[in-house]
């Protein structure tokens, strides 16, 4: 009985990791398309910035990409300006930093930290365009612009590797559009 109680256990908390992961990738897609929504009908730029954090539960653990952020300029002063709270990722889950897996991570900031009006100075790498697009480059030879999701139990016993299960989500730099594989 203690086996197959084990077993059952240890392929729950699987399950649950997975779902935290499709839950995660759920919410980071539709918030991206809430930021070119919302930049078109405010008439202006909202940028995306990722934060690093530590996992809640293991404060001492090294910071990771588990969150992001909508930012806008003030009409008035032109900072950048958060649009609400960070939204953090499930504790399972975070963004891979691999250069190949999430190119997004490694733009050039769209602004520098001093031209943003918060305590967390952190810029936006890139932001929505009331017209439709992004502010990402556009040239033939720009990579393909993405954000890869990952277990972080999977990430670390990998690591450089993309693991089995995982969620990228790919950005159109033209259209704004997001697509998930």
């Amino acid at each position: 009985m203690a086996i197959l109680l084990t077993l059952a256990t240890t392929s729950v908390s699987h399950v649950i990791a997975a779902q935290q992961l499709s839950s995660s990738t759920m919410r980071f897609s539709n918030d991206l398309a809430y930021a070119a929504q919302l930049a078109a009908r405010e008439n202006r730029l909202v940028g995306i910035r990722f934060l690093k954090l530590p996992d809640e539960s293991d404060p001492g653990a090294a910071e990771e990409y588990r969150a992001w952020q909508l930012l806008a300029p003030d009409r008035t002063t032109g900072k950048w300006r958060p649009l609400g709270e960070a939204y953090r990722l499930d504790p399972s889950t975070v963004m891979m930093t691999h250069d190949i897996y999430s190119t997004l991570l490694h733009v050039t900031s769209l602004a520098n930290p001093g031209d943003v009006d918060d305590e967390d100075t952190t810029p936006p790498l890139f932001a929505f365009k009331p017209n439709g697009g992004t502010t990402l480059p556009k040239f033939a030879s720009a990579p393909k612009w993405c954000v890869t999701l990952a277990l972080s139990g999977d990430v670390e016993r990998t690591p450089g590797r993309l693991p089995a299960n995982f969620r990228t989500l790919v950005l159109n730099a033209h259209t704004g559009a997001i697509a998930e594989y």
